[in-house]
């Protein structure tokens, strides 16, 4: 069986922006290259976490509007976001 695993390779700041490469390795060879743009800085959560790459937080961090989508009955988020998307409309 052969080894498979990601390797952190770079990163570099460009303002509120990170930009990050990482390669999965397999068999001592890079086969494939990633390319992640983050507002975190925390790599290897970036990588795993879309909602922390994309916003800078954890999704039970962001805030609430106090108003409700009238389609899917679920809180609007700071972002503007619902359940259904009809809300970020």
């Amino acid at each position: 069986m052969s080894k498979t695993y990601i390797r952190y390779d770079s990163s570099s700041d460009q303002g509120e922006i990170r930009l990050m490469q990482f390669s999965l390795i397999k068999e001592d060879k890079a086969i494939w290259r990633i390319k992640l743009v983050s507002v975190s800085s925390d790599e290897m959560q970036s990588l795993m976490n879309p909602h922390l790459s994309q916003f800078g937080k954890m999704c039970y961090e962001t805030g609430s509007t106090g108003y409700i989508c009238p389609i899917c009955n679920l809180e609007i988020d700071e972002f503007g976001l619902c359940g259904c998307g009809t809300g970020s409309g």
